[in-house]
């Protein structure tokens, strides 16, 4: 397994972790198909202890050890590097891919770390069983030379997890409006604590964050038909403050009663890269 820059036991670095995501929601113990087939409206806590949860079941199924690469490594998942510390104790090796150069490798975490887009990344092929991209599919220019760059770097049989804003939610769809009328940043600073502005960095293109745009892509890179899971915890109740806020409790109001998953904000997915013997080319 991987080391990490503490001495702490994977469970001991799983137990902290978990401690950190503070009150647990009834569904964050569901495997990622448990997931799949419930409404999952209020009953997760946040999309990070789902991704995680995500990611640690895949590494739990590979047959030796595993391999993970973390695509938009930033500085942690969700902000937090414990996450990260979780996954590279459980795992073989954990690769990072960052394209901010001002964003720091955070010591003993990653085998390999690169600053670099995955589009163009130094990777080996055919090397991971899994890689994932937490909140970056929103903003990724080049949905085919991007997915095809996962496939290539990807085992036959790998997969590719992934977390991002569902385009058909309300709040994205009004996001992307605004920035279509470039009062997005505007708005943006309009609605929020400066305190918290800090959480927008890069330009979104909402090019690859539906379904519709996910499994046109995969089939034309040639990895198998996306799963999906939809969520949502809290909505986006930072950005719906003041006269908004009884829109905001209307619109939750309205969740409960006409279920619908998938509509909800999260949108959490696992592609996976054909086995040697189905893989037919296409897509290289």
């Amino acid at each position: 397994m991987s080391t990490t820059s503490t001495s702490k036991s994977t469970a001991e670095m799983v137990a902290e972790w978990e401690a950190e995501t503070g009150p647990l929601g009834p569904h964050d113990h569901l495997s990622f198909d448990e997931l799949a087939v419930r409404y999952n409206f209020l009953k997760t806590s946040n999309r990070r202890t789902t991704m995680v949860r995500m990611i640690l079941d895949e590494i739990e199924k590979c047959p030796g050890p595993a391999r993970v690469l973390d695509i938009g490594a930033g500085e942690g998942i969700g902000r937090m590097i414990l996450p990260q510390q979780v996954i590279a104790s459980s795992c073989d090796e954990l690769w990072g891919v960052e394209p901010d150069e001002g964003i720091k490798r955070t010591d003993g975490v990653f085998k390999n770390y690169q600053h670099a887009m995955m589009e163009t990344a130094d990777l080996p092929e055919d090397y991971f069983d899994i890689a994932y991209a937490y909140m970056v599919m929103e903003h990724v220019a080049d949905p085919v030379a991007f997915l095809k760059a996962v496939k290539r770097c990807l085992k036959p049989g790998g997969v590719f997890l992934f977390v991002t804003p569902n385009g058909k939610h309300y709040f994205t769809i009004l996001a992307n409006m605004l920035k279509t009328l470039r009062i997005d940043e505007f708005t943006l600073r309009v609605i929020r604590r400066k305190s918290l502005l800090e959480d927008y960095h890069y330009p979104v293109t909402y090019r690859f964050n539906t379904p519709r745009q996910i499994d046109k892509i995969t089939r034309e890179v040639g990895m198998e038909q996306s799963e999906y899971v939809y969520l949502e915890s809290d909505g986006p109740r930072p950005y719906m403050r003041g006269p908004l806020r009884p829109l905001f409790h209307l619109l939750r109001f309205k969740r409960s009663i006409i279920k619908n998953p998938r509509v909800l904000l999260i949108v959490a997915g696992r592609i996976t890269k054909p086995s040697a013997n189905e893989s037919n080319g296409v897509g290289k």
